[in-house]
């Protein structure tokens, strides 16, 4: 089973925390909100992530018919401040 748990710097990039963290298990392909591969569902601190933007959500919402819970992590960022912030890789 993959996982990691990394202390992610303030505004850090989900996408390049994957990059540091190889046992993530987080798979990548476009890297620009084209495919959906690396969607992930947010478990825990969807308060300590960044809005989704609009290319995002024209994605996991319109494409794919999700909710808000589930983000792509190459365009996931962390927010500044203290908190926990828990992914599941969408299978």
């Amino acid at each position: 089973m993959y996982g990691a748990v990394v202390d992610a710097p303030s505004g850090a990039r989900v996408v390049d925390l994957c990059d540091d963290n190889i046992f993530a298990g987080v798979r990548f392909a476009c890297r620009h909100a084209n495919c959906g591969i690396c969607r992930v569902i947010v478990e825990e601190g969807a308060a300590h992530c960044a809005p989704a933007e609009d290319d995002e959500l024209q994605l996991t919402e319109t494409v794919f018919g999700h909710g808000p819970e589930v983000r792509l992590a190459c365009q996931l960022r962390v927010l500044p401040g203290d908190g926990t912030v828990r992914l599941r890789v969408w299978v």
